[in-house]
C-alpha cells in the first residue's frame, strides 16, 4: 500500500495539453466566449492551481502549457478549467461545450518546453486568423502575466 508521502509529487512536471470542443464545433469563434475562457484560465492560475506558461484559444480547441502545483494532477487542472468554464457558460447557453477527455504530453526538458511553447504560439494560422490574434499568450496584453518555466524542468 502506498503511503500519502509516496503519492505526493516530488517535482513539478509541466504539460502541453489540448482540449477539443464538442464535435469540433467552433465554439470559441465568438470573441466573448474566448475572453471568458481566458478569464477562467487566469482565475485558476491566480488561485494557485497551476502555473501558466502559454496558451492558444482556437475556434474549436484550446492548447495550454502549464505546470500543476503540488497536490493538483493534470486531470484535475483540466477538470477545473472545463468545469469552471462550463459553469460560467450555462448562464449564456445550455449547449454542450467540451469533447470528453483531453490530450496531454509531459514536457521532458527545456528544449521540449521551448518546442511546445513555440507550437502553441504558432497554432493560430496567419492565413486564417487576424495577424494580431488576441487569444494567444504572445499577444502583448499577456506579456507580463505568464509564469516562467519551473526550475524542475531542468532536472
Amino acid at each position: 500500500m502506498l503511503s500519502s508521502m509516496q503519492l505526493q509529487r516530488q517535482k513539478l512536471d509541466t504539460y502541453a495539453i489540448s482540449i477539443s470542443t464538442f464535435l469540433q464545433h467552433a465554439h470559441f469563434q465568438r470573441e466573448a466566449y474566448a475572453e471568458l475562457f481566458i478569464e477562467v484560465l487566469f482565475r485558476y492560475r491566480d488561485q494557485g492551481k497551476f502555473q501558466l506558461h502559454g496558451f492558444a484559444v482556437m475556434p474549436n480547441h484550446v492548447h495550454l502549457l502549464l505546470t500543476p502545483n503540488t497536490g493538483v494532477s493534470t486531470a484535475k487542472s483540466v477538470q477545473f478549467l472545463k468545469g469552471g468554464y462550463s459553469f460560467e457558460m450555462r448562464k449564456l447557453s445550455p449547449k454542450e461545450i467540451w469533447h470528453s477527455g483531453h490530450h496531454e504530453h509531459r514536457v521532458r526538458d527545456l528544449v521540449d518546453y521551448d518546442n511546445q511553447l513555440r507550437y502553441i504560439a504558432n497554432n493560430p494560422p496567419p492565413n486564417h486568423l487576424p495577424p494580431e490574434y488576441p487569444f494567444v499568450h504572445t499577444h502583448p496584453r499577456f506579456t507580463n502575466l505568464l509564469d516562467p518555466h519551473s526550475p524542475d524542468i531542468l532536472s
